[in-house]
């Protein structure tokens, strides 16, 4: 029976396969399974125009619909990776799963460090192997850098219980969040939170005070990170300081007024496809979402240790901020949240039976390799590429309008794909979104041709030259009417 304890040596075996099995969930058929959409366009167009005419930018992308932009800190990392591969956005597609896989990594070895690692190996396999974690590990945006930040932002906040330099980190941390995306600026509140709670007891404990070379050294590092912001500020005269403002005047008109229930079913269907992507009956998807609430409620309610309660106001602010939040809630902003929601489920199932939790990873393992198996190969980069190539072999030296037979903010990407992989339209349909990126790439002259992307069968009204069909895409290449 000793083999079925919970050893030194059974834990570094399980490790190791852990780590092998997240590696090839990781790079598996990576181009082919790799998500190139509007998101991504939107910054590949921005890192383009700083290829091409090397220029300073002091803002990202805009954050949703709230009129907030970000830093330009990644459109800089993105435009320095297109570079590198020449365009081709495949560089994207292995950074997306090395900046994943590095994730896994560091939540590791932070739970390991402030937990054990018994608590570490559970939380990785819960995280590493759930569904709705893999589906977006797929992608490279502003989002893919959240969990690794959030993460980082719980081994800061803890550490500087006993040594408050560690508060520069959190500092930078704070200014990469204005670089990354706004579902960090919850951490802004978890931060003043701790801070005043650090003040109140502060004058009983000599080690909770913080030195004036801390404070000094975080303010510069925070203000250097985020000095690109402070500049486009002072130009527009702090337009971008004044969003918050803007958007509680706005409450009930344009962002939409108090969302709790539609926010609700948000949180329910998300938590639920952490578990389980596939749809489900409707009683079992609340059953799973009551059952991981408890769990988040009991957690919160019994917390005993300063990372314990560390990890509980994190996980109370993200629930009550995207409860209440005056607006529409999406899933992956919950990317965030999840590492922690995979610690606190670990420190319950911890007092399991090795056994048994030998059996509900197998089971949570063998899921997630069925439903990666499951998904289409023939609609991703790859396939968008094989697509591109034989359509500009068609068009030859003739120029074209490109569009497609959808709504581009669902079906975008196409615009940048085609600069890359082959010719670049003389107009299209992104340029009503994008033309102000490149408005001196816009022909004024009407394009000989027109190319329609679809997923289906569609019958345009101009005579059809060439139907081309790769994958789950159909290019139908046309007279231009326009």
């Amino acid at each position: 029976m000793k083999f079925f304890r919970w050893q030194k040596g059974s834990e570094k075996f399980i490790l190791i396969i852990i780590f092998l099995l997240i590696f090839f969930l990781h790079f598996w058929k990576v181009g082919e399974l790799f998500y190139f959409g509007i998101d991504e366009e939107y910054q590949s167009l921005l890192a383009l125009s700083i290829i091409k005419d090397f220029h300073v930018i002091w803002i990202g992308l805009s954050a949703a619909n709230t009129g907030f932009y970000i830093g330009p800190g990644l459109v800089y990392v993105h435009s320095l990776l297109l570079w590198l591969s020449k365009l081709d956005p495949i560089i994207l597609a292995y950074s997306a799963s090395t900046i994943s896989f590095l994730t896994l990594l560091v939540l590791f070895l932070v739970v390991k460090h402030l937990f054990d690692k018994k608590t570490a190996i559970i939380t990785s396999v819960i995280y590493s192997f759930s569904s709705f974690i893999l589906s977006y590990d797929r992608r490279f945006w502003n989002s893919t850098f959240v969990p690794i930040t959030t993460i980082l932002f719980f081994l800061s906040l803890v550490k500087s219980q006993k040594n408050p330099r560690w508060y520069i980190l959190t500092a930078a941390l704070l200014g990469f969040s204005f670089h990354i995306n706004a579902s960090l600026f919850i951490f802004i509140p978890i931060l003043l939170v701790i801070m005043y709670n650090r003040l109140i007891n502060c004058t009983h404990k000599k080690n909770l005070k913080i030195s004036f070379f801390t404070i000094v050294s975080s303010l510069i590092v925070f203000i250097m990170i985020y000095s690109p912001l402070i500049v486009f500020d002072f130009v527009h005269n702090f337009d971008n300081l004044k969003t918050p403002i803007r958007m509680l005047q706005n409450i009930g008109k344009e962002i939409g007024g108090l969302s709790f229930y539609s926010n609700l079913q948000t949180m329910q269907s998300t938590l639920t496809n952490f578990w389980y992507m596939d749809s489900l009956p409707q009683i079992i998807s609340l059953v799973i979402f009551l059952c991981s609430l408890t769990l988040i409620i009991l957690f919160i309610l019994r917390k005993k240790t300063f990372q314990e309660k560390i990890l509980a106001i994190i996980i109370g602010f993200y629930l009550f901020v995207f409860m209440f939040y005056p607006g529409k809630i999406l899933d992956y902003y919950y990317l965030g949240f999840f590492p922690f929601f995979a610690i606190v489920v670990s420190l319950f199932l911890k007092r399991f039976n090795y056994i048994i939790l030998l059996l509900l990873g197998f089971i949570f393992v063998v899921n997630s390799f069925v439903n990666l198996f499951n998904w289409p190969i023939n609609s991703g980069l790859a396939t968008k590429k094989e697509l591109i190539k034989k359509t500009v072999s068609v068009i030859g030296n003739d120029s074209f309008y490109l569009e497609t037979n959808q709504d581009y903010l669902y079906f975008g990407g196409w615009r940048y794909l085609f600069e890359a992989y082959g010719k670049r339209p003389a107009s299209s349909q992104a340029d009503t979104m994008f033309g102000w990126i490149y408005p001196k790439e816009i022909s004024s002259e009407k394009p000989e041709l027109k190319v329609i992307i679809s997923t289906n069968k569609i019958q345009p009204k101009e005579k059809i030259l060439k139907t081309i069909v790769e994958g789950s895409y159909l290019s139908y290449i046309v007279k231009n009417s326009l």
